[in-house]
């Protein structure tokens, strides 16, 4: 057993980095470079076959015959063209005069290497991130509480995301295969992503035409006794993922994520760990009536439910994040016509008032 939370998450931190070093992937390539990039390169190969040149390098000129057809390039290729932004003091040398000027637009010219320079940051930061979170507004699917047996879905295909991401159909093979419940057992079903709270053990795992559907045996320890009991109570509607991206790819509707290293898969009560958590996302997926409708509930079972205290607590916490959001959401909305003003006023006073009630807790 771990003595605190956070030593639980640094542990099953390491545990994924170690897991990840398993996974041999094809390197990505990219060709999302500017126009202006590519019109650059075809500028120079255009001045160097009418007139010769005996300006740059073969590896220069290559980048240009890249740039100029599209061609994707690999993260490397995308270092040099930004570290030669080195050269960028000769860049205005007419063709005729010197290298300066057709060695920068043969590498792509300002709109090439600064697209570079961003795509580097981007690729590094993307790479650097072990762990990715997806949330998804997704109830529970079937429940039997005698038995402790829930399924649902903990992602869904299709859907554009605020980052601009699509799951696919497909992402989830391999990890289903090499560690789903019947290939090593790995994959987790946690409580809001916690390592140190497991609801259950994940006994079934497997894509359907929908999303990832997933059935799980939940544990007869407290907190999984308690699961159970918000579960009939209604209060489980989200569902999220812990994973790492494999292999992307830029379609028509946005980023598709085409392949995954699944982690865990979250029941959610709260958005974090404290009711302070940012509420990013959230206004686009609920609207004030539905948020007021979970309050109810949740109040409804915190009077009335004997779980746990911390169990109590993580509902709490959702109850004021949802209060806050009413209000947030109730302060930026555009006034429009007379009717709807004396709502938005209801709104606010709905949310100041528990939170005021909820501060006495």
């Amino acid at each position: 057993m771990y003595e605190t939370r956070e030593s639980a998450r640094d542990a099953y931190i390491a545990y994924l980095a170690q897991e990840s070093k398993e996974v041999s992937t094809k390197e990505d390539t990219y060709n999302d470079y500017p126009e202006a990039a590519t019109n650059n390169a075809k500028r120079a190969l255009k001045y160097k076959e009418e007139n010769g040149s005996d300006c740059g390098t073969p590896v220069g000129w290559t980048r240009a015959r890249q740039l100029a057809s599209r061609e994707k390039i690999s993260r490397d290729t995308i270092a040099r063209m930004a570290s030669f932004k080195r050269h960028q003091q000769n860049k205005d040398v007419p063709y005729d005069e010197g290298c300066g000027g057709i060695m920068w637009d043969a590498w792509g010219g300002d709109a090439g290497v600064e697209w570079a320079i961003r795509k580097l940051n981007q690729i590094d930061n993307k790479k650097s991130m072990i762990y990715n979170y997806k949330s998804f507004e997704l109830e529970l699917k079937d429940v039997d509480a005698k038995k402790g047996i829930v399924s649902g879905y903990f992602s869904a295909f299709g859907m554009v995301d605020s980052d601009g991401d699509i799951m696919m159909p497909g992402a989830f093979k391999r990890s289903i295969n090499d560690w789903g419940p019947e290939g090593k057992g790995r994959i987790k079903h946690l409580l809001n992503h916690n390592p140190s709270q497991p609801l259950g053990k994940i006994t079934s795992l497997k894509e359907d035409e929908y999303g990832l559907l997933y059935t799980s045996q939940i544990g007869t320890h407290q907190l999984g006794k308690d699961f159970i009991k918000m579960v009939e109570s209604g209060l489980i509607a989200e569902h999220s993922i812990g994973f790492r991206i494999l292999q992307e790819q830029k379609g028509d509707m946005g980023n598709e994520l085409r392949d995954v290293m699944l982690f865990e898969g979250s029941s959610l009560t709260a958005w974090g760990a404290n009711e302070n958590t940012p509420l990013i996302g959230m206004k686009s997926l609920k609207s004030i009536e539905k948020m007021q409708d979970e309050i109810r509930a949740f109040d409804k079972f915190i009077r009335n439910s004997d779980a746990s205290e911390e169990t109590i607590d993580l509902c709490l916490i959702k109850v004021k994040q949802l209060a806050q959001a009413i209000e947030i959401m109730s302060s930026t909305k555009v006034v429009e016509e007379t009717p709807e003003q004396p709502k938005e006023v209801d709104d606010r006073v709905f949310a100041k008032s528990l939170i005021s009630i909820l501060n006495k807790y």
